[in-house]
């Protein structure tokens, strides 16, 4: 006897739904699926704020699907339900809320998907030599050197420090002090992988410095201060003075608005009697030729 057998109609409708989305998730190229796991990942920790605009997906359910802004109240429009606070929460914890609420007088086991559209919330400021200077919203967990190659990486005018401050404020303190992180290790990579940004901080490039520097050295003309550099470093980098240079060396420098010029003994200093000075940017150091 030939027996015949029946699925309820909602097992049936849940079992092809499940063969369907699986199948078009195999069927999507390598780059496409690892497209989707990025944004998933990219802003799973991300908190909400102020400005953002979240899309809310409810499968067959056109109603309480769409696009919404963050408001300045830290509340979205909802249909339904009104206003319902969201600022500070994470996408999955939005769509807990959204679910418990709508299952409370509208519906039966709704399933949302909560994603952050536009992120608009935690801005960070880059200023000086990159290659996009201007003001960028986190997505989710940055680090430095993420926000770096978004801004187009540094220009080649760019000089030895990167300088990055944060308006956060300890309560009866006054602002942080900067940190400084120097461009030549920012550009391999040895430096800014593990620099986590936050929302509001500032970074600064600063443009290359540079020295001149004439008389009695063997290579005379303009160089670019290196972080730290003294005059004795200045010396060398010039390939060093001449046999018949004094030992007297002069910096022409302009100080609020005014010429001074300063003297230092180079025999003084090498031998530890009088600090190696440092250079600063538009320094003109004159080695003289030493009279017999």
């Amino acid at each position: 006897e030939a027996r015949m057998w029946y699925l309820p109609t909602m097992a049936v409708m849940r079992f092809w739904f499940t063969v369907f989305v699986v199948g078009v998730f195999v069927a999507l190229p390598a780059g496409a699926q690892e497209e989707q796991q990025g944004e998933k990942v990219e802003s799973a920790g991300y908190e909400v704020g102020i400005g953002d605009v979240i899309e809310v997906t409810a499968f067959q359910e056109d109603e309480i699907t769409g696009e919404f802004l963050v408001e300045a109240s830290g509340a979205i429009t909802f249909p339904l339900l009104g206003a319902v606070p969201v600022a500070g929460m994470t996408p999955a914890s939005i769509a807990a809320v959204l679910e418990e609420l709508l299952e409370r007088d509208y519906y039966v086991d709704v399933q949302l998907q909560v994603k952050v559209e536009v992120f608009a919330s935690q801005p960070v400021t880059l200023l000086g030599e990159v290659g996009a200077p201007g003001t960028y919203f986190l997505e989710g967990r940055t680090t430095l050197t993420e926000m770096l190659a978004k801004a187009g990486g540094l220009k080649s005018s760019a000089g030895p420090v990167l300088e990055l401050r944060r308006t956060e404020r300890t309560e009866g303190e006054g602002p942080p002090e900067p940190m400084i992180f120097e461009t030549a290790k920012l550009s391999t990579g040895e430096t800014g992988r593990d620099v986590i940004l936050q929302a509001g901080d500032v970074l600064y490039v600063s443009p290359k410095k540079i020295y001149f520097i004439t008389g009695e050295v063997a290579r005379p003309g303009q160089y670019e201060i290196s972080l730290g550099m003294t005059l004795m470093q200045a010396l060398s980098q010039a390939g060093g003075v001449g046999k018949f240079a004094s030992q007297v060396i002069e910096i022409h420098r302009e100080v609020d608005s005014e010429k001074k010029i300063l003297s230092f003994d180079l025999s003084h200093i090498r031998k530890g009697r009088l600090a190696d000075p440092a250079v600063v940017s538009g320094d003109v150091i004159f080695v003289k030729r030493r009279f017999f």
